[in-house]
């Protein structure tokens, strides 16, 4: 008989019941914890920039996570909104000690916050840190400020396949 070490646990307890066999309740295995790091974040305030390009703009870092050399899936989220600029174009970035490795885009009108979500995989050969940064249009003279609120930045420890 060739051994079935490979197939997981549920697969067989299906298998044997759509072929009608009777056996005992087969146990999980035993789970075992994953490294999590998470940072949160209250309002920051997030800098308007004036420049028409984005990779001359400066950036305002809302949430930061220092993690061991490792992979690690990151998630984000951050809640933005400029209420003195009557509409504003925030970006956000996931970046690591080598640069950017997500970014995403949203529009907020004065009194709508908008939300931001971003992801990816990041592989740190020596420890590091990872930092969520966001940048605003609009005057940068502009009294009063943009902010990020309401933020998430999570990193869970992976191995990569």
């Amino acid at each position: 008989m060739k051994p079935v070490a490979s197939r997981s646990w549920i697969g067989l307890a299906l298998a044997g019941a759509l072929a009608g066999a009777s056996f005992d309740a087969i146990s999980a295995p035993p789970a075992t914890a994953v490294p999590v790091w998470q940072a949160t974040g209250g309002v920051v305030t997030v800098r308007r920039n004036d420049a028409t390009n984005v990779s001359e703009w400066t950036l305002s870092t809302v949430a930061s996570l220092a993690l061991p050399a490792g992979s690690y899936l990151v998630v984000a989220k951050t809640v933005v909104q400029d209420p003195v600029v009557s509409a504003s174009t925030f970006f956000c970035f996931l970046a690591r000690p080598a640069g950017n490795f997500d970014e995403s885009v949203a529009y907020s009108v004065q009194d709508e916050p908008a939300t931001i979500a971003l992801q990816g995989v990041v592989t740190l050969a020596a420890a590091g840190t990872i930092t969520l940064r966001c940048g605003a249009t609009g005057p940068a003279s502009a009294s009063g400020s943009a902010r990020a609120y309401d933020t998430k930045l999570v990193a869970i420890q992976a191995a990569l396949q």
